[in-house]
């Protein structure tokens, strides 16, 4: 069972979080065309109250989409605030779709900071679950191994249930010496 990080404090804890056996991560092929994408992530937001990601995934079925502002990257931590870009300061869940530029082949080791639940796929594969409710957590690395460079489609499932919002994502590409929050240049979506 993995460990994950308490944060501020630096608490260990043992808890179900679940990062699978990778497959391999395929990138979209045929690549995109440059004049095709736009900066940012896309994305969806529901509003309800959900309490785990399965909630999530079945109230995309059924609930009113917003579309909203796409996220520049995934660098969020907010108070009270609005969640994302969405207009709503509780009971939020978002469909986060877009591409991620792995530009060198290696390895790449991955953290997810989060504040309510989290899924993350990348190439196809699910990389990441954190499903259910939660104050900020931090994820022990991901490792991602990549042999082609270039363009993988990344898939975020995120809802945050109410009081504090926290989603960010931190990379260490190969022959990185520390993590750093995945810049703005890495992330782009499919224009509409």
């Amino acid at each position: 069972m993995p460990v994950r990080r308490l944060l501020p404090f630096g608490l260990a804890a043992l808890i179900c979080v679940s990062t699978p056996a990778l497959g391999e991560v395929k990138p979209v092929a045929p690549q995109p065309a440059p004049d095709s994408l736009a900066d940012g992530l896309g994305v969806t937001y529901y509003y309800q109250t959900f309490r785990t990601i399965r909630q999530l995934i079945e109230g995309i079925g059924y609930l009113k989409p917003d579309p909203g502002t796409p996220l520049p990257n995934v660098d969020y931590k907010v108070g009270e605030g609005a969640v994302l870009t969405s207009t709503s300061h509780n009971y939020v869940g978002a469909h986060i779709v877009g591409l991620i530029e792995l530009a060198a082949p290696g390895s790449y080791e991955f953290e997810v900071t989060s504040n309510d639940g989290v899924r993350l796929t990348l190439g196809g594969e699910m990389i990441f679950d954190d499903p259910d409710v939660h104050s900020d957590w931090t994820s022990e690395p991901i490792v991602v191994p990549v042999g082609t460079p270039g363009w993988y489609p990344i898939e975020i499932l995120y809802f945050e249930k109410q009081g504090t919002s926290t989603l960010i994502m931190r990379w260490k590409p190969p022959g990185a010496a520390d993590f750093e929050v995945i810049p703005a240049a890495a992330f782009k979506h499919t224009r509409r």
